[in-house]
């Protein structure tokens, strides 16, 4: 009996084994986010396409205005693979194409001239082809093989090229020049012919559209030049609608100027067809879009789409292959609002889809009858309660019997969202519109105001009164208790086997640990919109906040976070304050009131409240409110002319220019960069091994000024005191490249910054093979000491009293102060750095890490300040008591490893800023990085999680334990009271 319960608590502890997690389980992908956005869809390079002919089911293609290519699995929305096509947002002079030849298993794009070929299962680049000539369109061709080679038109010099490039490796197989100087336009194949459409300019005005015959197997000309008279209606290129070839009729359809007449030219012929657009219910069609199957086995029909200011609808074509007749079959009859029409085939069938907001409709090309009807339920886009408009579509009909249809579409709208309905039902929205985001900040979740101020009434009342307050508050709160109770067994169990799923309650208040916040973002299209860090970045809402006129970009400044509110500040003096849990606009004033003015910031006033501070655009401080502001306020301004300005602040009159930094001659203002506004010092001094420190030179004034020369190729950096405008510390690099980025930051009691640039230890004998092989990515950290002496103050430690406005001086002894003491290191990166951070904790006790974005890697690294500390021993091992601080040889060749690497497996494309905010827990620090494409976050603990338990923690094993050595206690207590009692007796 006795052994049976010594050996029950290791028994149950070894039941219960199968219960017990990793305690340094791995965390990725559990407590960071990621939202992979490609941009928003362009409604000629969007498409279902089956990635090969032995695949059942399409994929979602497009080619983005942010020049990504990218695969959507239509079941989900999830990207299944992206590639970034260039380096820049499209605009104007960026011209972008994507095409897919049916049957096969590539796609082939174009940016700026360059030709891919990719792979369409996985995404791999097959082969690329550029030359120095402009591409101006591309078309697949397959002749007798099930490969589909590549025709390119393209413009070099005064000529003209068409090319035809094999589809395996895009080796040239032919080429055909022109040098007649026309201007190049489109290509057409159909059949054994190509098509060259080139635009020649008319003796008076406009072009005349030129046709030209090529052999498809030579490339030679095979037939006669045919000229249309289209002189009078084509001024611009824009006038041309549609060119391609479908069911082996090839056409050319455009518009006059005033959108009166329809041309079709059956290309080959003389031909022109001339059809009157029809003005519905007496509104004329403002824009007009073509549509027609991809597909050469497909009906020769196609769909005419006409939109007016508040209606649209569209009339079908017939074309009979014989003898070239051009027939109108049927119009769809005019709704309110801009729907969108799409076309699809299923072998010789053709099918238009209809979107509006409220309904989808499927039509045969063959007849005006529905075959299905699907209606669409209200819901919200992005804060757009029930959208009108649609851009364009994409839709994918596959037939599932006689009458029944499975209709997917793609539809992008206004509000930037990508959205996938499947037979009238939303399946998935994907928020494109988010793309390009300009500004971040953290939002802390609102208080409770009511229960905050009920407590603040309590301390300002005597005890008494305060007390029978706190029981009425606490009787009222009763009402609550139910719904406590009923969640507690909820929150039990999830403290133990984790909390999958939050209630919606749970996410709208703080944590514990203060990694619940809300991230507020704005785009550069006008749009804000919030993220909730504790659901996995989840979207809680989107708005466009600003309407722009096209082509215009939102410049927002900043963003500061208020009690529950947000203040998003933009150029020209506009600002917006919003809710920071619903997005509701509380108050918006538009820029331009004043033209001088540039923008407001807040100022503390002596009493701690915010005062706004106009400035102007050139850097001035305009006119002051009737406030006290304290002594030694300053304002920093950029100026117009590339200077940065002190002002100093009085109540009520104008502010006083203290002090002006000019770039030397040549140099040109680069980056300005501050302190983080938050940015605890835990210690005012560095304990080194021996015991002794070494004390930092500590200013929250100090600002680090990056200037670049573009004639010497030099980047120079100062560090400025901004109370008294002094230089502390500056330093030049020669033989920079100004096309690589230059990024800087600056904390506490260093600074780091990046570039390439040669060694600064190049010989003027150097030759220049030898000075190009000491060309690199650097890395330089620079930390800033009192005295280079442990346990010395330098020169002001022994003065009582210390100027920022004149530090050159010490007023006692009139002793020249010297500058900090500096200790330098550079370190060789196998990559360059487009920005750069640094992570932030609550009392800033935890050691700071630097956080890198790599855009050669997509990813964004975290680099411990352990591994670039500027005291690592050169040339030598480090002592006892400097290995006991963690220093270890210094070597000049920094290799990233993965364990740095935040984003882990994940490609992030285009990342350009990363922003930190501290969480309760003084380990962990929150991160957020954004860009032009996507946007990632993750918590971050640079020394490890030493105040909080991991997920892999056993709590219910120890519980376990506990219970059992009760237990186990309960039971052994009695045998032990009985033995003693029995040596008592017995003694």
């Amino acid at each position: 009996m006795r052994l049976w319960v010594l050996l029950f608590p290791p028994s149950v502890a070894l039941l219960c084994a199968s219960v017990v997690q990793a305690i340094f389980a791995d965390e990725a992908y559990q407590t960071d986010y990621h939202l992979p956005l490609l941009g928003f869809p362009q409604a000629h390079t969007t498409f279902f396409h089956r990635p090969s002919a032995a695949s059942k089911a399409s994929l979602l293609y497009t080619l983005s205005d942010r020049l990504i290519l990218g695969a959507v699995n239509p079941k989900d929305g999830g990207v299944v693979w992206r590639q970034k096509l260039g380096n820049q947002v499209r605009n104007a002079t960026t011209s972008s194409v994507l095409k897919a030849p049916e049957g096969g298993n590539t796609l082939v794009s174009v940016v700026d001239g360059k030709i891919q070929t990719w792979d369409a299962t996985d995404g791999r680049l097959v082969w690329e082809w550029q030359n120095f000539g402009k591409v101006k369109g591309i078309e697949t061709f397959a002749a007798a093989k099930e490969d589909h080679d590549v025709l390119a038109l393209s413009e070099e010099g005064s000529d003209t090229v068409v090319r035809r490039l094999a589809a395996d490796n895009g080796e040239l197989i032919w080429e055909h020049r022109d040098a007649s100087g026309d201007v190049p336009y489109s290509l057409v194949p159909s059949k054994d012919k190509v098509f060259y459409i080139s635009l020649h300019s008319a003796l008076l005005k406009g072009f005349r559209v030129k046709v030209t015959e090529l052999h498809e197997s030579t490339g030679k000309q095979s037939g006669q030049t045919t000229t249309l008279s289209s002189e009078g209606d084509i001024t611009v290129e824009d006038r041309i609608l549609h060119v391609g070839s479908n069911s082996g009729v090839p056409l050319i359809i455009w518009t006059d100027k005033p959108l009166k007449t329809l041309k079709i030219n059956i290309l080959g012929t003389k031909h022109v067809t001339s059809v009157n657009i029809p003005s519905n219910g007496g509104e004329s069609a403002e824009e007009i879009t073509i549509l027609a199957p991809r597909s050469a086995i497909a009906a020769p029909h196609f769909l005419v789409h006409y939109r007016a200011a508040n209606s649209h609808w569209a009339e079908v074509y017939h074309i009979d292959a014989t003898t070239g007749t051009l027939t109108k079959a049927f119009g769809l009859p005019k709704l309110g609002g801009k729907g969108a029409f799409s076309a699809n085939s299923q072998g010789s069938n053709v099918y238009f889809s209809r979107h509006t907001a409220f309904e989808n409709t499927l039509v045969s090309s063959a007849g005006p009858t529905l075959l299905s009807q699907w209606n669409v339920r209200p819901k919200s886009h992005g804060g757009m309660v029930d959208p009108e408009d649609i851009l364009h579509a994409a839709s994918e009909v596959l037939p599932r019997g006689a009458s029944t249809y499975a209709v997917r579409s793609a539809l992008a709208l206004p509000s930037g969202d990508w959205e996938l309905i499947r037979n009238g039902e939303p399946s998935w929205v994907r928020p494109e519109g988010l793309a390009g985001v300009i500004a971040a900040a953290f939002l802390e979740i609102p208080s409770e105001k009511d229960l905050a101020r009920e407590i603040a009434a309590e301390g300002m009342s005597d005890p008494l009164t305060a007390y029978v307050h706190r029981i009425k508050r606490h009787i009222k709160d009763l009402q609550y208790f139910p719904e406590w109770v009923e969640a507690l067994p909820n929150r039990v169990l999830g403290s133990f086997l984790g909390d999958k799923v939050q209630s919606e309650d749970r996410n709208s208040r703080r944590d514990a640990f203060g990694f619940h916040k809300i991230i507020l973002i704005a785009t550069e299209h006008g749009r804000l919109g919030a993220l909730d860090t504790s659901s996995q970045g989840k979207l809680m809402w989107n708005i466009q906040a600003v309407t722009l006129e096209a082509g215009e970009m939102w410049d927002v400044l900043s963003i500061e976070a208020e009690e529950g509110t947000a203040l998003v500040r933009a150029k020209g003096g506009e600002f917006l304050r919003v809710v920071a849990k619903t997005g509701e606009v509380l108050h918006h004033q538009s820029g331009g009131i004043v033209k001088s003015l540039k923008t407001t910031v807040p100022v503390l006033d002596a009493s701690g409240e915010n005062v706004l501070i106009p400035i102007n655009v050139d850097g001035s401080v305009g006119a002051i409110p009737e406030v006290d502001f304290g002594k030694g306020t300053v304002v920093v301004t950029e100026g117009k002319d590339g200077s940065v300005k002190g002002w100093k602040l009085r109540r009520g009159a104008k502010p006083d220019l203290i002090w002006q930094f000019t770039p030397a001659l040549g140099q040109k203002m680069y980056s300005v960069n501050n302190r983080p506004p938050h940015d605890p010092v835990a210690s005012i001094g560095k304990a080194l091994g021996d015991r002794n420190v070494l004390y930092k030179y500590l200013n929250a004034n100090l600002l680090l000024i990056t200037t670049v020369g573009a004639e010497t190729s030099t980047a120079t950096f100062y560090v400025l005191d901004a109370t008294s405008g002094a230089v502390v510390y500056s330093v030049t690099h020669p033989g920079i490249d100004k096309n690589q980025p230059i990024v800087s930051t600056i904390s506490e009691n260093w600074f780091s910054y990046s570039l390439y640039s040669e060694s600064m230890a190049v010989a003027r004998e150097t030759t220049p093979i030898d000075e190009q092989k000491l060309k690199g990515y650097q890395l330089v950290v620079s930390e800033f000491y009192e005295s280079p002496h442990p346990n010395d103050h330098g020169p002001l430690g022994s003065s009582p009293n210390s100027s920022s406005i004149y530090p050159t001086a010490v007023e006692e002894d009139d002793i020249s102060a010297t500058t900090p003491h500096v200790i330098i290191q550079t370190y060789l990166l196998p990559g360059p750095i487009s920005s750069m951070s640094v992570t932030s904790t609550l009392q800033g006790i935890t050691t700071r890490s630097l956080l890198c974005v790599l855009p050669e890697l997509n990813s964004l690294f975290s680099i411990s300040r352990a591994f670039i500390d500027a005291r690592r021993p050169v040339g030598r091992d480090p002592t006892a008591p400097e290995a006991e601080e963690g220093l270890f040889r210094y070597s000049p060749i920094l290799d990233f490893e993965p364990k740095w690497i935040l984003s882990h497996k994940r490609d992030i494309i285009s990342l350009s800023n990363v922003i930190t905010s501290p969480s309760l827990l003084e380990s962990t620090s929150l991160v957020f990085a954004f860009g032009k494409v996507d946007l990632f976050g993750t918590r971050i603990s640079p020394i490890g999680s030493f105040d909080i338990l991991g997920k892999g923690f056993g709590k219910l094993q120890l519980v376990l334990t506990v219970l059992v050595l009760a237990l186990g206690t309960t039971f052994v207590a009695p045998f032990v009271r009985k033995k003693q009692i029995d040596g008592t007796w017995k003694a």
